[in-house]
């Protein structure tokens, strides 16, 4: 059979290069700076970090439903499990396998691969598990640790084995009018229920040496509990989007998604919104975008342009590497206040580390992101006897 033709939504993958570059843009500012940490003014971008990675999550939430939903999940539940398992590895893997090594010849402590304590911290990386339980790295959350950005892909494993027995559970449960809508709100709420308790009896909960602050950042920043709930409005976003909506619905929706966007980000620069309550604001203003991901609206063509396309197509190396271009691109001088002539080393040092940064993503993205996804998935399809479809549509890179 030819291969599948794929269709992509490019207003969605424009998205997800925005979302990278918030992150980028907020990491930079700090990484690159040429004063202490002190004297470099507040960010005027407040918040970006955490906008991008709650648009980053909910789009996750859309895009697998998008690939996986029409999969027979009540006649074949292993079988199709086993296939998402590998489709997911083929994603992030190839690109993921080159950031361990990197990570691993960058730090002393964890290069002999023969002590037990190396293996500790390297294997549940690795595994891609490492932020599943309340467990610090050499002293550090995970967040702070060797792996540091690795973080997010193991929540997103998380949250990829909970689709795939979601939907198992759902397939085998008996049909009756609004399903969807009534495990949807009930998951929801069941999360949100967990998530709160599991704040409320922290004191019994929390390993021994962790304070009140590490709990915190863990449970609601870096676990996968939280952030199941932007998921979870992603996977909504789908239902609603295969809903007979008018034109107009659609667009309104696009545009109050990008309007939502903004203004959460205005609200964060405002000091309104912060680390605590910005995700989910950031993740129901998303929802608008992909519910009106097809419409013609203003939103999504702004979304559609071909520089900002590419950062999407790119995102997922850029996201994953970015971390170790500033060090190739700062320069070395150091000021103690903030001058003019400060500021202008910093802005060199900020521009090029983005620039470097989006160079070594293409790279990383032609040699290494695509051929390892097409290999895997082809040899994962052969050894399941899977013959894919003509069309499969998906944001560019995701299924």
């Amino acid at each position: 059979m030819a291969p599948a033709k794929r269709e992509e939504i490019q207003s969605l993958t424009g998205l997800r290069g925005v979302a990278a570059l918030l992150v980028v843009i907020a990491h930079y500012w700090s990484w690159t700076k040429v004063t202490s940490q002190g004297a470099l003014p507040d960010m005027p971008w407040a918040g970006a970090a955490d906008i991008g990675m709650a648009i980053f999550f909910t789009l996750s939430g859309y895009v697998i439903a998008l690939s996986y939903s029409h999969w027979d999940w009540r006649e074949r539940p292993a079988f199709n499990l086993i296939r998402l398992f590998f489709y997911r590895f083929a994603r992030l893997y190839p690109a993921y396998l080159l950031f361990v090594l990197i990570a691993i010849l960058t730090w002393p402590d964890i290069q002999d691969l023969s002590d037990p304590a190396a293996q500790s911290y390297v294997l549940p990386h690795l595994l891609l598990w490492q932020s599943w339980m309340p467990v610090k790295y050499g002293g550090d959350l995970v967040s702070n640790a060797h792996f540091h950005v690795s973080w997010s892909l193991s929540v997103e494993c998380a949250l990829y084995l909970a689709f795939g027995l979601g939907a198992i559970v759902v397939a085998l449960l008996p049909a009756w009018r609004f399903r969807s809508l009534v495990l949807g709100v009930a998951g929801f709420y069941a999360v949100w229920l967990l998530v709160d308790a599991a704040w409320t009896y922290r004191q019994a909960l929390m390993p021994a040496g962790w304070s009140d602050g590490d709990w915190y950042l863990w449970l609601f920043h870096f676990s996968p509990y939280t952030v199941a709930l932007q998921f979870i409005l992603g996977v909504a976003a789908y239902r609603v989007s295969l809903l007979p909506l008018p034109s107009t619905v659609a667009r309104l929706a696009s545009e109050l998604g990008l309007i939502g966007l903004v203004t959460v980000q205005a609200l964060a620069i405002a000091g309104r919104l912060d680390h605590s309550n910005d995700a989910l604001p950031s993740a129901v203003a998303a929802v608008g975008l992909l519910i009106g991901a097809r419409s013609e609206s203003i939103a999504n063509r702004l979304l559609s342009g071909r520089a900002i396309v590419y950062v999407g197509m790119i995102s997922y190396s850029l996201y994953l590497f970015h971390p170790i271009i500033p060090p190739l691109a700062l320069h070395g001088r150091s000021f103690d206040v903030y001058s003019t002539q400060a500021a202008a080393f910093h802005a060199v040092n900020f521009v090029s580390s983005i620039g470097l940064a989006v160079i070594f993503a293409t790279g990383v993205y032609r040699l290494v992101e695509v051929p390892g996804r097409q290999w895997i998935r082809a040899r994962a399809d052969r050894l399941l006897g899977v013959q894919r479809p003509l069309v499969t549509p998906a944001v560019e890179g995701a299924s």
